[in-house]
């Protein structure tokens, strides 16, 4: 009785914390945007003019049509566009009742019929104050994030997209979401993202499965020079049986890395290196 008991403890004490975890290795707000990461710090250009009778010129746009920017401290670097790329790089968590040390490979497909990206991250799991036959375990993350539709103006762009996510940690529990995320974006810096998914939480010990719906708020700021900041709100759900929050900073210090912190409720922090490889870039 006593076993079973420090079992159902270990159990409830890793996963009763907050579900911002950082589960998603390519997302830089934790809310999961519509974005995919290649393009997840601002909205892209129309394809073509908007049709209207007025707006003809020849040569360059008019100053009046060039596209709305908000403010910045610095310019927003540019950079080379990819169709296909490979994502790797490690990851460290510490949250109130553990720490995770692991890694994470991810594929982005950026063609334009449908952009989607696929990451698996892999950590060792190590419980604070626990007993040692029960202290380590291994988590397994697969999120998947396909963008559905997007549309586009010259200042500002909308995109949807389908999210679904596996979890598994070994003796403990599996988890799964199904759902969607909704982005704005306004000029190239500030991007908004509501985000509902469907959450269920099964156990391996003698606790009940988990069923919620799970909405989350995010918002992020592009300040230029690689520089990214902004935050999230997780609404109260029967999932974890809390709300949830926190906040992020990033900063891309090669054209093909960036490094990337997160930290929240319970004493929860996440640190990442994120090494973009591409695959695939559009015909010069």
């Amino acid at each position: 009785m006593k076993r079973v008991f420090l079992v159902l403890v270990c159990v409830l004490a890793q996963v009763g914390t907050a579900r911002a975890e950082g589960d998603y290795f390519l997302s830089r707000d934790q809310g999961e945007s519509a974005e995919i990461y290649l393009d997840s710090d601002g909205g892209v250009e129309s394809d073509e003019p908007q049709e209207s009778p007025f707006d003809i010129w020849v040569g360059d746009e008019p100053e009046d049509l060039a596209r709305f920017e908000m403010p910045g401290f610095w310019d927003i670097r540019e950079t080379s566009p990819i169709r296909q790329a490979l994502v790797v790089g490690p990851t460290f968590r510490n949250v109130e009742n553990r720490t995770e040390t692991g890694g994470a490979v991810g594929y982005i497909n950026n063609n334009r019929a449908l952009p989607f990206q696929l990451s698996v991250e892999t950590t060792w799991v190590r419980i604070k104050r626990a007993d040692d036959s029960k202290r380590s375990f291994t988590r397994i993350r697969v999120p998947f994030n396909a963008q559905l539709w997007r549309r586009s103006s010259r200042w500002e762009s909308t995109a949807f997209a389908a999210n679904t996510f596996f979890q598994r940690q070994t003796d403990t529990f599996t988890q799964t979401e199904v759902g969607g995320s909704l982005t704005e974006t306004i000029g190239q810096r500030l991007s908004l993202t509501a985000r509902l998914v469907w959450a269920r939480r099964d156990f391996d010990g003698p606790a009940q499965e988990r069923n919620a719906a799970v909405a989350v708020f995010s918002g992020a700021y592009n300040l230029g020079a690689g520089v990214r900041v902004g935050g999230f709100y997780e609404l109260y759900n029967r999932t974890v049986r809390e709300d949830d929050w926190g906040a992020f900073g990033a900063y891309q210090f090669l054209p093909f890395a960036e490094a990337i912190l997160d930290g929240g409720k319970n004493e929860f922090v996440r640190f990442r290196l994120v090494f973009t490889a591409a695959l695939q870039r559009p015909p010069q």
